[in-house]
C-alpha cells in the first residue's frame, strides 16, 4: 500500500489596506472619473452644423473617452452612443453632439492611445514581458475539448510589458499567433532601451537577436534552455558583450540548480505579469469585440489604459498569513 498523496497547502493572504482599497473599487465605477472637466470644455466647442466634408468633427480625446467608457461598462458601440447622450443630458449638456456608432468604429482604427508614460520618463524601470491569447471568434473551450477545433476558431496574441515593482502596464502589442515573442518584444522596446534597468522573460525570449537589442547595459534575467552551452570566443570572433550574461547564467545553472539561479536573480517577479493578465481577463474576459486588426489593437490598448487607471486609484496590499 502506498501512502495517500498529500496536496500542498496554498499560502493564505489577507489584505491590510482593505478600507482604502474598498474606496478605490467604489471610485472605479464613478462616471466623473472618466469624463473630466477639460474634456467637457473641448466637447462644448463641437458644432455639427459647421462640419466640412472629409474633416474629423470630433477630436481624438472625445472619441477615446467614448470608447473608453464603452469598454468599462462592456457596451457595444450603439449602446455607448445612447449611454453618452443620456449622461450628457443628466449633466446639463443636452445640446452636446455625440458621435454615432459608425464614427466610433471608423475612428477606433486610427485613434492614438497612450497606455503609459513610464518608458518616456527619466527614471529607469525593471520590466517584464509575457504574452497570452485572446479569442476573436470561434468555439469555446468546452466545445473544443468535446468535438475538436474548426477553421473558424481565430485567436490573437496579446503581449504585455509591465513595471515589476508597480504592476503598471508600460507597453502593449497585439499580433497574430504566428508572431515570435522575442521578435515582438524587440519592437515593443525599440528606442526605449536606455529607460530599462532589467528585463525578465521566460525561455521564449532567449534569442540572440533580442539579447543584442537589450545590450550589455540591461540586466537580462532570461533562463537559457536546458541544453544551452557556453559560447566559445576566438581571436577572430570575440564573445559579444550582450552574451556574457547568458554565459554566466549557463555556468551557474550547470554548477548549481536552475531554481537557485531563479531565486538569485529574482526571476520569479516575472509571474506578476501573469497577475496583470488575470486582471485583464477577469475584467474584460478573454474575448475581443472588434473584428479588424487595427480596431483590435486600439481595443486592447484602451483596456490596458483602464487597468492602469484602476491601479492608480488603489491596489490591494496583502500579507501572508502564517
Amino acid at each position: 500500500m502506498f501512502p495517500p498523496a498529500t496536496t500542498p497547502v496554498k499560502d493564505s493572504y489577507k489584505i491590510k489596506n482593505w478600507k482604502a482599497y474598498n474606496k478605490a473599487l467604489v471610485q472605479r465605477g464613478s462616471v466623473t472619473l472618466w469624463i473630466e472637466d477639460s474634456l467637457l470644455r473641448t466637447w462644448r466647442e463641437i458644432d455639427p452644423g459647421k462640419k466640412v466634408v472629409g474633416e474629423c468633427l470630433y477630436p481624438d480625446c472625445v472619441i477615446q473617452c467614448c470608447l473608453l467608457v464603452g469598454k468599462i461598462y462592456h457596451q457595444p458601440l450603439r449602446q455607448t452612443t445612447g449611454f453618452f447622450k443620456s449622461i450628457l443630458v443628466m449633466m446639463g449638456h443636452p445640446t452636446y453632439a455625440v458621435p454615432d456608432y459608425s464614427t466610433l468604429c471608423r475612428r477606433q482604427a486610427c485613434v492614438e492611445v497612450e497606455v503609459s508614460r513610464a518608458l518616456t520618463s527619466n527614471k529607469k524601470i525593471d520590466i517584464a514581458i509575457d504574452s497570452t491569447g485572446l479569442k476573436v471568434y470561434g468555439e469555446g473551450e468546452w466545445k473544443v475539448r468535446k468535438h475538436g477545433t474548426t477553421k473558424r476558431r481565430t485567436w490573437r496574441k496579446l503581449h504585455i510589458g509591465i513595471d515589476v515593482h508597480t504592476q503598471e502596464i508600460v507597453s502593449v502589442e497585439l499580433t497574430t499567433n504566428a508572431e515570435d515573442d522575442a521578435l515582438v518584444a524587440g519592437r515593443m522596446l525599440k528606442g526605449t532601451i536606455d529607460k530599462i534597468k532589467s528585463f525578465r522573460g521566460d525561455g521564449a525570449y532567449d534569442d540572440f537577436a533580442f539579447r543584442e537589442i537589450l545590450g550589455s547595459e540591461v540586466k537580462q534575467i532570461i533562463p537559457p534552455p536546458k541544453d544551452a552551452v557556453v559560447q566559445k570566443a576566438t581571436k577572430k570572433k570575440p564573445l559579444k558583450a550582450y552574451l556574457q550574461q547568458r554565459d554566466e547564467a549557463v555556468k551557474f545553472i550547470a554548477s548549481h540548480e536552475r531554481k537557485e539561479w531563479k531565486i538569485k536573480e529574482g526571476y520569479h517577479k516575472r509571474s506578476l505579469n501573469e497577475v496583470v493578465m488575470f486582471r485583464y481577463k477577469s475584467t474584460f474576459t478573454g474575448g475581443m469585440s472588434a473584428r479588424k486588426m487595427e480596431n483590435q489593437k486600439t481595443e486592447v490598448k484602451l483596456k490596458c489604459k483602464i487597468l492602469n487607471i484602476h491601479r492608480r486609484q488603489g491596489m490591494p496590499f496583502a500579507y501572508k498569513v502564517a
